[in-house]
């Protein structure tokens, strides 16, 4: 059997001191398996960013424990965190952060230069990830010639440009309309059911919720219900 790609226990993170102390995760405790669709739930204020911030080693926990890709990450120093974070981890937001002075292709391969990968390789990487979402012919095309599902979809293929084991999703189809953001999620699962990649999709709607295979739900900083079966 398989270890657990992310493993969380008991992770607590509180903010300020004194009487201006906030405890805005509360023990929470949960694993995901490669290969997982997962939905994060709960009302604003809930702690699901606050969470997602923790999985994806921007914060540092106030105690307890993230063991990603089998790795322990607490007492892993910045660059340490960077580069585990760079090697796992895809980010999709809900505001695609596009640069406007870049083209789509511009702007997918831009984190991965860094890197030194040669450009000749990121842009064949870059070509067969935007021909599979459908955007191989606006490649050159800049944000502002595209539509909003479009820009997306140049966001989701930025994420995967590293073959990311899981990609954390913050509300990303809650800027666009109902029939968009449906083919935006429809993607996303293409995506997981074809190369194994976990997800974790931070969303308010319920209907998509119940289209992933596991709903996590946060209530007051709490991890109140974690289920495979569909929402009531």
């Amino acid at each position: 059997m398989t270890s657990p790609l992310l493993v969380i226990e008991q992770l607590n993170r509180i903010y300020g001191s004194g009487d201006t102390q906030s405890h805005i995760l509360k023990n929470i405790s949960f694993s995901v398996a490669q290969g997982e669709f997962s939905a994060l739930i709960g009302q604003s204020g809930s702690g699901k960013s606050t969470l997602l911030n923790q999985i994806g080693l921007l914060e540092q926990a106030s105690s307890g424990s993230i063991r990603l890709a089998g790795q322990y990450t607490e007492n892993l120093q910045d660059n340490e965190r960077t580069a585990l974070r760079n090697q796992t981890l895809g980010f999709v937001f809900q505001f695609h952060h596009l640069i406007s002075a870049f083209n789509a292709i511009e702007n997918v391969m831009m984190p991965m230069k860094i890197r030194g990968i040669p450009e000749a390789q990121l842009k064949k990487r870059a070509f067969y990830l935007l021909d599979k979402v459908g955007l191989a012919e606006q490649a050159y095309r800049f944000p502002q010639q595209l539509s909003g599902g479009q820009q997306q979809r140049v966001a989701i293929v930025r994420a995967l440009m590293a073959q990311p084991l899981l990609v954390l999703a913050d509300e990303p189809t809650g800027n666009l309309d109902s029939q968009t953001a449906d083919q935006i999620f429809a993607l996303l699962r293409t995506i997981n059911q074809e190369d194994g990649t976990s997800f974790l999709i931070v969303t308010h709607d319920m209907q998509l919720a119940k289209r992933c295979d596991r709903q996590l739900v946060l209530k007051d900083g709490y991890l109140v219900s974690d289920s495979y079966a569909a929402l009531p």
